[in-house]
């Protein structure tokens, strides 16, 4: 056979439908390159935000060496929404020597002078640690962004996972990705992986460098050219082939918000109690085309099944304050075109510990946050708001029921340079969005399902 048509038998094999093919070139600092090709599979369960990788990966080292086959890497981490940079950063170079992940956990390759070598570190976790340092963190908490190094150092396996201040849920940061290094979750074994030492926390790394994000460690790879599918809308879009639960929830101008999920194909004659999210949509009016919100910002985990209580606080979630319809964290913008997309900074996400003065107030009212944080605006000053209930009403609900308590006061955070920066979380007995005295599920501008 000749060779073109064996490639394109290849290539048929490899891209099936519902199977997206990413490609991806990573530029090592020392020079060379890394090369990767692979298909992200098509979900085989209910997840849309799910996508294992297993990419062909091939190193092609400086001024024209040989290259080398490393095999297949892994990147589940980031392959649900991974930038190229995310998945980059995973590969480095010290001391002339490509350090490459493997295919699955502990898994490290290593090239030196064209030599492959591969490596398995495996060592135990240790959750008091993770406590104890969470506990010594100027933040409260510290998070892990899903890097890990492995490197023989003089004969000692050294393995470290990276380590950044607290960040509160995908919305935390501009790019969790990009927050400096604090710490680092240190072990070594002296018995080359036999038996590992107990996790460290320090801020004296061997691998890392403190004060650098891990994309931005000075020895990682940066992304060159890139094939990398938009997996989330390619496999929501595959949910919406099959059967759909529909979900409208209308607001008090009559637009409405339709919300798609995705039913099982086939089922004993029961449904679970909650099915994915595939897709949501406003309608201003009818005969109107949808505009599409990015279902992360609708704060909708599921859409549950069973007609009553639980579809309304669904619908909840949305809402018209100030003539401006919102749903989740996102808001239909001044042009009407859209809904918005803004990233929290961590001091007005939920954060642990508010500004004192507000923090203070909650203590001597004895409030706490509510649920559906929204997002509205005023002119061109934007506002979050968390609404704030009583907290002997929250601790006197049932535990299988949702606490049904009137919003008493809001914090509110402000920006007034169209999500760019924001203020600090402020205690206001005023709310732009919250009628004070009625619930969650009573107030006047909320969603209501149809």
């Amino acid at each position: 056979m000749k060779t073109s048509l064996i490639t394109a038998l290849v290539l048929g094999l490899q891209l099936q439908p519902g199977v997206a093919q990413d490609r991806l070139e990573c530029l090592l600092p020392q020079g060379g390159r890394i090369l990767m090709e692979g298909p992200c599979e098509a979900p085989n369960d209910d997840r849309p935000d799910t996508c294992d990788t297993q990419y062909s990966t091939r190193y092609l080292g400086p001024d024209g060496a040989a290259p080398v086959e490393l095999g297949v890497t892994s990147m589940r981490r980031t392959a649900d929404s991974g930038t190229p940079a995310e998945m980059c950063a995973h590969f480095y170079v010290r001391d002339g020597t490509l350090h490459a992940p493997g295919a699955g956990y502990g898994e490290y390759r290593t090239v030196a002078r064209g030599q492959l070598a591969a490596l398995v570190a495996t060592p135990h976790h240790d959750d008091a640690v993770d406590q104890q340092a969470n506990r010594e963190s100027a933040r409260q908490a510290l998070s892990r962004p899903g890097y890990t190094r492995m490197a023989v150092l003089g004969g000692t396996w050294v393995v470290e996972e990276a380590l950044t201040r607290w960040h509160w849920g995908h919305y935390a940061g501009a790019d969790v990705y990009r927050a400096p290094l604090s710490q680092v979750s240190q072990t070594s074994s002296t018995d080359e992986g036999k038996s590992w030492s107990a996790p460290l926390i320090t801020s004296a790394p061997r691998l890392f460098a403190i004060g650098a994000s891990a994309l931005d460690q000075a020895d990682a790879a940066r992304p060159g050219a890139a094939l990398i599918a938009d997996k989330r809308r390619e496999r929501r879009a595959l949910l919406a082939q099959g059967k759909q639960l529909v979900l409208r929830c209308r607001l008090p101008d009559r637009a409405e918000f339709v919300l798609s999920g995705r039913l099982p194909d086939a089922t004993d004659g029961e449904l679970p109690p909650f099915v994915p999210l595939v897709s949501v949509g406003y309608v201003a009016a009818p005969g109107r085309a949808a505009i599409e919100v990015e279902p992360e910002l609708a704060l909708v985990m599921g859409l549950p099944t069973a007609a009553g209580a639980q579809q309304e606080q669904v619908c909840n979630k949305a809402g018209l304050a100030n003539g401006v319809p919102y749903i989740g964290i996102s808001m239909l913008d001044q042009g009407g075109k859209r809904f918005t997309d803004f990233s929290f900074p961590d001091k007005i996400w939920y954060p642990s510990a508010p500004p004192r003065q507000a923090s203070e107030l909650l203590m001597r009212r004895e409030l706490s946050y509510g649920m559906n944080v929204a997002l509205t605006r005023r002119a061109r000053v934007i506002a979050l708001e968390y609404p704030l209930v009583s907290q002997a009403c929250t601790r006197a609900a049932r535990r299988d029921q949702l606490p049904v308590c009137p919003v008493g006061a809001v914090l509110r955070s402000e920006s007034h340079d169209n999500g760019r920066t924001w203020s600090d979380l402020v205690f206001s007995g005023s709310s732009w969005i919250f009628a004070p005295g009625q619930s969650t599920d009573q107030q006047p501008g909320r969603a209501r399902l149809r």
